[in-house]
């Protein structure tokens, strides 16, 4: 046996156990709550409204139903950057599907950056006030 094999294994073996506690991180954990007021703010909402409100859409593809996906993240605004990305990463990211006439059914988060003050942008964008 070469003596690089318990080294190897002590390697592999600690690899592992990084890869479980990172696993259980938070950032790899659906948030219920901001999910649930997503749904309770935006399901049912034309999709013009929610644009309005909320931002454009990142990418649009119609499905052969005639149902629309849309990818949509919030969009980010400093003195320092406009737009969807920048120097603050902050942000909460949707895939959003409306059928034929506009409404939504479903708002799904894809994404889920810590807030400016809580450990959800999406929950802070969406949460009733």
């Amino acid at each position: 046996m070469s003596p690089e094999f318990p080294t190897a294994a002590l390697r592999a073996t600690a690899t592992l156990s990084l890869l479980l506690t990172i696993a259980g991180c938070s950032v790899f954990k659906t948030n219920e709550e901001a999910q649930g007021a997503i749904n309770q703010r935006v399901v049912g909402m034309s999709v013009g409204d929610f644009f309005d409100r909320y931002g454009s859409w990142k990418t649009r593809q119609v499905q052969p139903d005639g149902a629309v996906e849309y990818a949509w993240i919030s969009a980010i605004t400093t003195d320092a950057y406009k737009g969807f990305y920048g120097l603050d990463d902050r942000t909460c990211r949707v895939k959003i599907i409306a059928d034929k006439n506009g409404r939504i059914l479903t708002a799904t988060i894809v994404e889920d950056m810590p807030g400016r003050t809580t450990t959800s942008r999406c929950l802070e964008i969406f949460k009733a006030t």
